[in-house]
């Protein structure tokens, strides 16, 4: 199940053509002090292809009061929500800021994906905040990791050294899949083409996407369980040192 959760509003609604009631508007009036978790699939639609999704509404105000309403009064039931053990959810929350809702949901899932380009802007930000990150969500029992975003000039190992967090997939730039997943037309074919016969599943952005969802379905999850590599000077593949991340900023 997915679960739109971006306190600036919701896009998912738009791109399939859907009413954003059921969604989460109306979840978060239900869920007010229950720990009912059957609560969700009131409030759940279907997009194409089956995926069960918890829809935002557009404007950001409104979003925005749903999530300080599960935030203040549904924690117990976020809580419950995250324990069952036969449904995954998938929550976007968009930029989560320190004071933001977002945190209410979070704190209550299994592991916390923080999605970042490998360059120096976006990991800067990263290596600043890695240290209050690490210790709200060691205390919350979630585990935080990284998901790296195309290609930058620093690697996994370096990213890991810097940050504190482990690194646990790379995913590509896929325009061709990010199209048909934003539900973009396709008047002339030319994205089914670039899927080849296969669909979207052959697509590189879909087989890396499928494999980081195997990693979090078999891997032992523990809170606080990332990398303790101590950060030092990167060495590059022809052996000449190079600048550590954050060293320009």
């Amino acid at each position: 199940m997915l679960l739109e959760a971006d306190v600036r509003g919701g896009d998912v609604a738009a791109r399939f053509n859907l009413a954003t009631e059921p969604g989460l508007a109306s979840l978060s009036v239900a869920a007010r002090r229950s720990t009912d978790a059957s609560l969700v699939f009131e409030h759940v639609q279907e997009l194409p292809g089956g995926l069960k999704v918890l829809l935002a509404p557009p404007p950001a105000d409104r979003t925005a009061a749903a999530m300080k309403m599960l935030a203040e009064d549904g924690r117990p039931w976020l809580r419950a929500v995250a324990e069952q053990q036969d449904l995954a959810v998938v929550t976007d929350l968009g930029d989560l800021a320190p004071l933001g809702w977002g945190w209410a949901v979070a704190e209550a899932a299994e592991v916390l994906l923080l999605v970042v380009r490998p360059v120096l802007e976006e990991l800067t930000r990263v290596i600043s905040a890695a240290e209050a990150l690490l210790a709200r969500c060691e205390a919350a029992g979630t585990r935080l990791v990284l998901v790296t975003v195309g290609v930058g000039p620093f690697s996994k190992d370096e990213i890991e050294a810097e940050t504190g967090i482990a690194v646990i997939a790379e995913l590509p730039i896929d325009a061709a899949a990010a199209a048909m997943l934003a539900g973009r037309p396709d008047p002339r074919g030319i994205l089914s083409r670039l899927a080849g016969g296969g669909g979207i599943a052959g697509l590189p952005l879909a087989k890396a996407a499928g494999a980081l969802a195997a990693t979090l379905a078999t891997e032992q999850l523990r809170p606080g369980s990332v990398s303790d590599a101590e950060p030092q000077d990167a060495v590059a593949d022809d052996g000449v040192e190079s600048d550590r991340i954050g060293a320009l900023a």
